[in-house]
């Protein structure tokens, strides 16, 4: 699943509705008065919405599982967003989120094991999302989510997760050079979100450590940073430079091919985005953006588990580009 944000609040758009009364009272002897009163602008909207529809050389998990390396991914989001508490002072925000994701493609995988066996599919995933956002002392924001991966494709079952990520904001001291650090737990509840548990079954026990139960739910720790720069100049266009490292429980990829290493991966990315300001007032802000991501992975286990799907080999690194559309009222 791919990683989302929860847009600012400051940017998010506000319903108006001006509404105009008027009363002309006749008096006696000819005499008129015309009152005109106007009813007060209705409060800003506490239910938004995010689209985001993403485009891409390939279906590339955050935990690093190239699920699919042909042809055109297309990812839609929807996510729906409602204020359940505003305030000044200590706990300034409380956001209900929910949602889904979906993964298609125009090369379809296989809907049973092996990978490239028939009968194939083009909807590959599906992955429902819930949670909580929190901000407070207005620059720290806690997002607590639940999602599962519904998998459509080579007999992957359907896994459950819970992950938190705290953000801080430092705009206030670096202007235009802050770094929006950020820290991620991510908990697997029931099921593996990676190919942790595929090795044994294919191949027996383990060369390395021999037969050992397989892997079961796992966590994992993610630290990185979003800093950007936004051109006001030349049509707001906004340029990012994500970077984050992932640190795996030993169990997240298990250990069949080597033991497991404190950092799973790394990856930095480039992304630019730009307002689409043509579009007519009324139908939300649009926008565009395109960038490349480029993921190194330093676990050996991982760097094997590409071996049963896509690209079928051990994989070291990786570059994945992508494009999309966004939508958000």
């Amino acid at each position: 699943m791919t990683k989302y944000n929860l847009p600012s609040k400051k940017n998010r758009p506000r319903r108006t509705l001006n509404l105009a009364l008027s009363a002309v009272c006749i008096l006696a002897g000819g005499a008129a008065d015309a009152l005109a009163q106007s009813a007060a602008a209705p409060a800003p909207s506490r239910v938004d919405a995010l689209l985001n529809f993403e485009f891409s050389n390939e279906y590339l998990t955050p935990r690093g599982m190239i699920v699919q390396d042909k042809g055109l991914t297309f990812q839609p989001l929807v996510l729906g967003f409602a204020d359940l508490y505003k305030n000044d002072t200590g706990l300034n925000d409380i956001t209900l989120i929910g949602g889904f994701w979906n993964d298609l493609s125009t090369a379809p995988v296989s809907i049973h094991a092996p990978y490239g066996s028939s009968p194939k599919t083009a909807w590959v995933e599906t992955d429902p999302i819930a949670g909580l956002s929190f901000t407070f002392a207005k620059r720290f924001k806690l997002e607590a989510d639940y999602t599962a991966f519904f998998m459509h494709i080579e007999d992957i079952g359907t896994s459950q997760h819970f992950f938190s990520t705290l953000t801080f904001d430092d705009s206030d001291y670096l202007k235009a050079f802050a770094l929006h650090p950020f820290l991620t737990y991510w908990q697997e509840l029931y099921g593996k979100a990676t190919d942790a548990n595929v090795p044994e079954a294919v191949f027996g026990p383990s060369p390395h450590s021999g037969s050992h139960p397989a892997p079961n739910s796992s966590y994992y720790l993610e630290v990185g940073v979003d800093p950007s720069y936004t051109f006001t100049n030349i049509g707001n266009i906004k340029l990012e430079l994500p970077g984050r490292v992932l640190l795996p429980n030993s169990r997240f990829y298990g250990d069949y091919y080597a033991p497991s290493s404190t950092v799973g991966l790394w990856e930095l990315s480039f992304k630019a985005s730009i307002p689409l300001k043509f579009m007519p007032a009324g139908f939300g802000h649009w926008s565009f953006h395109a960038g490349v991501n480029y993921m190194y992975f330093v676990d050996d286990n991982l760097y094997n588990l590409n071996t049963f799907n896509a690209p079928g080999k051990p994989t070291r690194d990786n570059i994945q580009g992508f494009c999309g559309l966004s939508l958000f009222f």
